[in-house]
């Protein structure tokens, strides 16, 4: 791990993950620059006309992106940015973020993306946990950030990129690109040292620094993407995923940009003007989560029709379960195969996912993905358990689950140097691992143990059914009650002939004890900024509930 960080904000050798590079195509030299090879390596092999960044009606090669990295790479040094140095990327998704990324990761600093609709509060605690230098920022988010400089302890310059003619007493991005140099050197960085900090969301309390390495990036590509996409340099990454969300920035920009692709990127994207995207931008693997691709079913019915999507090739989906009935929707509408992935913050990129080319089963997310081992273990001995039995993922591989300054949560994600990212699964007789839900959302009731995405899934599958969650709700008889969160279809009649519909759908479906013995409609569910589903926030409504009752 990076020398020129303080050592007492990484774990000790005997925290952190056994990592492991059985894959040839991960064994890097031990100088390497992950902006370097996601950017110079082309230029050097002929491919800077390829288009890197697609924005609107703009395009950027990735000899413009060149340009623009290294003049900012030079202005960073300039304001005495030095490796190791955290510098905050606040933006939407806009070619600034990645040019800023690409442009610290070169000077050997490391880039923390910030997801823009974190307050101040939260800005606070994230700049001064990690000792953040420098923030470069898009104006239209400047406020929040203004709002926390007098409690920032180590911050000494905001740099904002203004394109709204924002009022602001900072130094000006464009400014600052305009009067520095186009040439740059990468910086001679080793391949363990850091080159993104990405912050969880903290639903489960205070955020947590994640930690990923030159190294790590570049194996996410030369594993998962090789492996299940297969992409080529014509390909076009598309997607609504926020680039500081582990998954988007995989997706839209380590995977085109490692494979002299394009990626297209779209701020604040809606189901309509994503399918416009595909149709402009050409997007042939598009990324996002389960409930983007539900809204784009939903609300646009004949979207397949009213615009030119035939350059679709496969799709990726994260954050979420995908069920089977999103993924069969989407086929049959879209005519593309969506390919499930289990991965986390801490792991940085999808570790369980089937490839596009296989035979591929829409109830398991699939087998791991090239280059990680995976198994099933007991939650409390860590002793691995039957085939067919419930229990706790652990992974191994060329990333691994490594926080930054946060020593209490390290022993709690480690176990014999396996990574465990907190969920409950089953690996089926044919090796396939099937998702059943995060540790902390298995209901037990009356001694039963209940996955609730397993409910979900089922319920989802009802026409009256447009989005669902379940949790389990304290009961002074069976410990916990299954309870279904549910919003209406828009012609859906609520009521108790509907309930009772829905149960006698999940009792006939699975174990009848798995059935909602409570089923309350919403008008919406609560959801963190990635898409996630907040079950955390309705078990507190429930606990909360009982016990004012």
């Amino acid at each position: 791990m990076q020398a020129n960080v303080p050592q007492g904000y990484l774990p000790s050798a005997d925290k952190r993950p056994d990592f492991v590079h059985t894959l040839p195509e991960v064994h890097y030299p031990q100088k390497i620059n992950v902006a370097a090879e996601l950017m110079d390596s082309h230029i050097d092999e002929g491919r800077g006309s390829n288009v890197a960044i697609r924005f609107r009606d703009d395009e950027f090669t990735y000899t413009d992106l060149q340009k623009q990295v290294n003049r900012l790479g030079n202005a960073l040094l300039n304001k005495d940015v030095e490796p190791g140095d955290r510098v905050i990327v606040r933006f939407s998704n806009r070619p600034e973020a990645i040019i800023s990324c690409l442009a610290i990761q070169k000077i050997g600093a490391v880039a923390l993306p910030s997801m823009k609709l974190l307050r101040a509060k939260e800005l606070t605690y994230i700049i001064n946990n990690s000792e953040a230098k420098v923030a470069i920022v898009f104006d239209r988010l400047l406020d929040e950030l203004e709002m926390a400089l007098d409690d920032l302890d180590t911050l000494e310059e905001v740099i904002v990129v203004n394109r709204s003619n924002t009022e602001h007493d900072h130094a000006d991005y464009d400014e600052l690109l305009n009067s520095a140099s186009t040439d740059l050197d990468p910086h001679q960085t080793e391949r363990d040292d850091l080159a993104l900090m990405l912050y969880t969301s903290g639903t489960t309390g205070r955020p947590k620094g994640t930690i990923h390495t030159h190294r790590q990036l570049l194996a996410t590509a030369d594993g998962y993407a090789q492996y299940c996409l297969e992409p080529t340099e014509d390909d076009v990454f598309g997607g609504n995923s926020p680039l500081p969300f582990a998954f988007g920035y995989g997706a839209l920009v380590t995977f085109p940009l490692r494979f002299g692709a394009t990626t297209s990127l779209v701020e604040d994207a809606k189901p309509g003007q994503l399918l416009q995207t595909i149709e402009n931008h050409g997007i042939t693997v598009l990324c996002s989560i389960p409930t983007a691709f539900n809204q784009i079913i939903a609300k646009y019915p004949d979207g397949a029709e009213q615009y030119d999507v035939s350059s679709l090739r496969v799709g990726m989906s994260a954050g979420e379960p995908l069920t089977p009935t999103t993924f069969d929707n989407f086929e049959e509408q879209y005519g593309i195969t969506l390919l499930d992935g289990i991965g986390t913050t801490e792991m940085l990129h999808v570790f369980v996912s089937h490839r596009h080319t296989e035979n591929i089963d829409p109830n398991a997310t699939g087998f791991p993905v090239p280059g990680y081992e995976c198994k099933i273990v007991d939650p409390d001995t860590y002793e691995d358990v039957p085939r067919g039995t419930p229990g706790l993922l652990a992974v191994r591989g060329p990333t691994g689950m490594t926080y930054w300054n946060r020593p209490d949560k390290q022993e709690e994600v480690i176990a014999d140097g396996w990574s465990l990212p907190g969920d409950i699964f089953v690996q089926r007789e044919d090796g396939r691992f099937e998702y059943k839900s995060r540790r902390d959302d298995l209901i037990i009731s009356s001694g039963y143990n209940i996955p609730g995405t397993e409910v979900e899934s089922v319920l989802e599958s009802h026409d009256a059914v447009a989005d669902v969650a379940v949790v389990g709700s304290p009961d002074s008889e069976r410990g916990q009650i299954v309870k279904a969160f549910i919003v209406p279809s828009p012609d859906a009649e609520t009521g108790k002939a509907l309930v009772s519909e829905l149960q006698n759908l999940v009792k006939t479906t699975l174990a009848p004890y798995k059935y909602p013995r409570a089923v309350t409609f919403v008008e919406n569910l609560p959801r963190t900024e990635t898409g996630k589903i907040q079950r955390k926030k309705l078990r507190d409504q429930e606990r909360k509930l009982q016990t004012t009752q």
